[in-house]
């Protein structure tokens, strides 16, 4: 999971009756799992989202955290919604199809047109949710066994978190 210090793009989130739409600009990365997922809490709590539309056509690389918010978003609502990929580049199919991540998924080639569009604000404390990471890359395992090469990641990272953990529990106990 060598996904180097990629800068994180920027999503924008919109929603028009039933249809629910994100689109991406620039790169899908890591940064911008946390705000991904309150997006992916808010369409759980909204009865009314029959449709989510992730607009493709200006994002330029997804890592794999990025490809586990996927994973994660259809887990949830793949039984109540459709769920599209849109404006899709030839790279991104080679990514999404190599890991699995479109079971639930369609893809469709059509303008997704809004003049509302919100900016998702991400990673407002800049700190990097390392716990979601990891259960997002969990989700990859777990959605297709040909992620299992992601295992010692999830592995070495659960370890690492438990060690922080310790590490500020025996902090607190110094005090």
């Amino acid at each position: 999971m060598s996904e180097g210090n990629a800068s994180a793009g920027v999503l924008y989130i919109a929603e028009k009756g039933s249809i629910a739409m994100m689109k991406v600009e620039g790169n899908g990365v890591r940064n911008l799992a946390e705000g991904f997922d309150k997006w992916i809490d808010h369409l759980v709590a909204t009865p009314n989202v029959g449709c989510v539309i992730i607009d493709l056509a200006e994002c330029t690389y997804m890592d794999s955290t990025f490809m586990g918010m996927l994973v994660k978003l259809a887990r949830l609502l793949m039984k109540r919604c459709k769920l599209l990929i849109a404006n899709a580049q030839p790279l991104h199919h080679e990514l999404l199809d190599g890991i699995g991540v479109m079971k639930g998924w369609e893809y469709v080639e059509q303008p997704v047109a809004c003049d509302s569009w919100s900016e998702l604000c991400d990673a407002i404390s800049g700190k990097l949710n390392e716990r979601l990471v990891v259960e997002v890359h969990q989700q990859l395992i777990d959605w297709d066994e040909r992620n299992k090469k992601f295992i010692p990641f999830v592995n070495l990272a659960l370890a690492e978190l438990n060690d922080k953990k310790n590490d500020a529990d025996d902090d607190e106990d110094d005090d």
